[in-house]
């Protein structure tokens, strides 16, 4: 009855006019950039649905304040305008409906090499302008066939290329190719598909032209696969020819053919294939961090007449004569008419994790220099380079500190073993290496430069579960470099003793490479056909792990870190399955195996022990465990506390380490910790709070010599906000009401703090007081910088002592630029949450 008046009341309406409903019947909000995340310069837009005339909005920030507002008439985009960095909640209003969204806005990642991979894409075949050239491979005429633009099919973009051939009149092969950029790369990688062809073969053209071919094996498979080529100079069927003509690889790369056998075709006379995402990859750079320039005085060299030994003089001047590098070098002079063994340049060092040393000399009067670096303990460590005795500048390079020519060690520890970090460095002129038995010597110094590990920030993912690879470009852009994942091998082996494969592995494995995130794969989980499917602890078990692990290497060759298990010490299903004598055995076999086939594989192990897990680990190392390993993996979850308590437990496990190896250190990666939000029971954290602690986080490790710190994880699992393990995301689930991979603000504050510490070097702390931390850090480009926060309490200032402007940036990536006031001093406030003041013009910072 209801129904029928209304119907008829709409009619009489309809008779006297139209009334506007009061509000609008739908409202919707979708993100148009992945995940609402933009850079500077782009403008913030996001998908508009409704049926109402106009909208109204208004754009807070973390701390809830309205920094924007707008309305806009209804269209399929809404433009927002906030400029700024950071993170933003956008809530848009249509008559009574509300919906929300978040969004960020980022610097961009920087451009300059850190250690690892950088890429070069070579072929994306979406115009005839790179290059691609077709050949018949007339030296065995009969072929016929083309090379064409395919729009109908691509793995990526809009067309892929697709090479044909037809030897139904004889022939022997067709081939695509092109020159290439002069790049130094080590690798390469594309996609292929083909109907029924059994391999391709591949060949480069090196610096010399000589060829090198072989052959890449396919599936069988009719969809696209991804195809590595790991080594140049090598592989299955490999030959050489032209050029140099010896079978060694001569870099850069000239050009790259790609060949279509009719060996290679399955039953009929012609074939095809098409490729797609030609990528190059290249060795990037190792960031260093200089030592001595000599520009200035500033950096605390001093000379030091050997007084142990009474009787040389000599001294330290600063040489504007065609220096090595800079405006000018240090020239050391040494007299030793009146006695004295030797003089020297000396310098303290805030303390620094080298991996190795390089420096410049030039002189024609010493036949060695003298090298003492002083190690964490005060031990120092003595060794001679040998020089030429030519005129010009000659390069010194030490990557081993207790040992070399003429090496001995005094105080400290006084075991003859480098405790790193070096605190103290001094270069000697020593009378016994004056050339000809002279009582006087000079030699200029110069680029003395430290190499470092480089602090690599990660990120947890899951697409050996359920992810999909859309979001990698997100992690990309997170300023993440490597990201942890998994290959199970219940997945992998699933006819005992033939190992094949998921798309969902290879596809996750070539967007990892593709977007330059350099992978760490754990190896873990049962197999049903061994061990009943529990954890391997029988020899017949281990081995089949140890295949399984060896063939994921084999496969995967852009894999340069695998784990040996998850969490064995939690997660062995029971107690006889998680004792620490079962998971060295398994770590033995798979090391065994894995060094044996992949020398170069660093091996991760330890069974990722926890905070709650120090005696495990301890029997874990009293039983020989750190014998197979290359890296410890420790999971030193404390959500339930702020991250500074990180540094002791990763403290404790270091001195375990050295305990169980000779003193010796083994590099130590956090591969999960992290903090989780929502309304679960065991004390969540704010979305705020989450963004403050793992930029902390990320800021305090390095100063505990960990390399890498993958947090965990970077996506929500999940939309229960109770349930813990759908929280500890950086982004939003893809079915979140605030919209597909949308940012919380621990994106924003771990992509600022990532962008700080890539290719960054940890130097020290400095005390400015009121309890405040103070991070030191060189700068991949070897400027310094500081992270400032306290653990606890409420905000307060720092004066910032500088002769010259001064950046600040805050936890969400806003910078400023500040200049002094006429006592060469600004005012910053800060808080618990990091600010970083950037520039070389910083002297000093200090608390009011």
């Amino acid at each position: 009855m209801r129904r029928t008046l209304a119907l008829v009341l709409g009619v009489l309406l309809l008779g006297i006019g139209t009334i506007a409903p009061a509000h609008a019947a739908t409202l919707a909000l979708t993100p148009i950039t992945l995940g609402n995340v933009f850079t500077d310069g782009q403008p913030v837009k996001v998908g508009l649905s409704t049926d109402a005339a106009s909208v109204t909005w208004s754009a807070a920030d973390v701390n809830g304040t309205v920094v924007a507002t707008g309305s806009q008439a209804a269209a399929s985009t809404l433009q927002v305008s906030v400029t700024n960095r950071g993170w933003y909640q956008l809530t848009v209003q249509a008559g009574t409906l509300t919906a929300k969204t978040t969004f960020a806005i980022l610097s961009p990642l920087g451009t300059a090499p850190v250690a690892g991979l950088t890429t070069s894409r070579v072929g994306d075949f979406e115009n005839a302008a790179e290059g691609w050239t077709f050949y018949p491979g007339s030296e065995f005429p009969g072929a016929t066939g083309d090379f064409v633009l395919d729009s109908t099919d691509n793995h990526s973009g809009t067309s892929s290329g697709k090479l044909s051939g037809n030897f139904g009149a004889g022939g022997a092969y067709v081939s695509v190719n092109r020159t290439v950029p002069a790049v130094a790369a080590s690798s390469l990688s594309f996609w292929a598909k083909s109907p029924n062809l059994t391999f391709l073969t591949f060949r480069i053209t090196d610096s010399t032209n000589q060829v090198h071919q072989q052959r890449l094996t396919l599936s069988g498979a009719t969809d696209w696969q991804p195809l590595t080529v790991s080594r140049f100079d090598g592989g299955k069927q490999y030959v050489h020819f032209g050029g140099a003509d010896d079978g060694v690889w001569h870099g850069p790369a000239k050009q790259i053919e790609v060949v279509l056998d009719k060996g290679a075709i399955s039953g009929a006379t012609s074939s095809s294939v098409s490729l797609d995402d030609f990528t190059l990859n290249a060795p990037a750079s190792t960031p260093t961090t200089p030592l001595g320039d000599f520009d200035s005085a500033a950096e605390g060299w001093s000379f030091y007449p050997g007084s142990e030994f009474p009787g040389a003089t000599g001294g330290l001047a600063y040489d504007t004569a065609s220096p090595h590098a800079g405006a000018q070098s240090a020239k050391l002079s040494g007299e030793f008419t009146g006695g004295g063994n030797y003089v020297a340049l000396q310098r303290n060092l805030v303390p620094i994790d080298l991996k190795s040393l390089s420096l410049w000399v030039k002189t024609s009067q010493i036949s060695a220099l003298g090298l003492r670096l002083t190690d964490a303990t005060g031990q120092v460590h003595q060794q001679r380079l040998a020089l030429s005795g030519s005129t010009a500048w000659q390069q010194l390079t030490v990557t081993r500190f207790d040992g070399g020519t003429g090496y001995l060690h005094f105080g400290g520890a006084d075991d003859g073993v480098w405790h790193g970090p070096a605190k103290a460095i001094m270069l000697t002129l020593d009378k016994s290496s004056i050339i000809g038995g002279g009582t006087t010597a000079v030699a200029n110094v110069d680029a003395v430069a430290a190499t470092t590990a480089p602090t690599y920030q990660g990120a947890g993912t899951h697409f050996a579960q359920s992810w999909n690879p859309d979001v990698i470009p997100l992690v990309k852009q997170s300023g993440a470099g490597t990201a942890r994942d998994e290959a199970y091998w219940q997945d992998v082996e699933t006819t005992q003793g033939v190992y094949s494969f998921p798309a969902k592995i290879t596809n996750y494995q070539q967007a990892f490479q593709s977007n330059g995130l350099d992978p760490l794969l754990i190896a873990d989980r049962g197999n049903p056909f061994y061990d009943g499917f529990k954890p391997p602890t029988t020899d017949a078990g281990r081995a089949g792990f140890a295949n399984y692990a060896d063939k994921v290497a084999t496969q995967f060759p852009q894999i340069k870190n695998m784990a040996v298990w998850n969490e064995w010490d939690i997660n062995g299903e029971g107690a006889a399955y998680q004792t620490p004598e079962a998971y060295v055995a398994l770590l033995q076999a798979t090391y065994t195996k894995l060094k044996a086939n992949h020398p170069g594989l660093t091996v991760v192990g330890g069974s990722d022990t926890d905070v709650t897990q120090q005696a495990w680990f301890q029997q874990f190392c009293q039983l020989g465990g750190l014998k197979y390993l290359d890296v410890v993996s420790i999971h030193p979850y404390n959500y339930l506390h702020a991250p500074e308590s990180l540094g002791t437990f990763i403290d404790q496990v270091r001195a375990t380490i050295r305990q169980y190896n000779g003193g010796v250190d083994k590099p130590i990666w956090i591969t999960e910790a992290g903090w989780y939000t929502g309304s679960g029971s065991a004390a969540p954290v704010t979305e705020p709070t989450q963004a403050m602690y793992m930029a902390r986080a990320m800021l305090s490790v390095p100063g505990h010599d960990v390399d890498r710190f993958y947090m965990y994880d970077f996506k929500n699992d999940g939309i229960d906000p109770a349930a813990q393990e759908n929280n500890f995301g950086l982004i939003h689930h893809e079915t979140d009401a605030l919209g597909k991979y949308t940012p919380k603000p621990s994106y924003v504050a771990y992509a600022t703090a990532a962008r700080q510490l890539r290719g960054a070097t940890f130097l020290g702390k400095e005390f400015p007081g009121n309890g405040l931390i103070d991070q030191v850090y060189a700068a991949n480009d070897g400027t310094p910088f500081r992270a400032i926060w306290a653990a606890s309490g409420s905000n307060t200032t720092v004066t910032v002592n500088a002769t010259g402007p001064v950046q600040v940036t805050s936890l969400y990536g806003l910078s400023s630029t500040f200049t002094p006031d006429a006592n060469g001093q600004i005012t910053v406030t800060v808080g618990v949450w990091p600010t970083y003041i950037s520039g070389a013009n910083v002297t000093s910072v200090t608390a009011p």
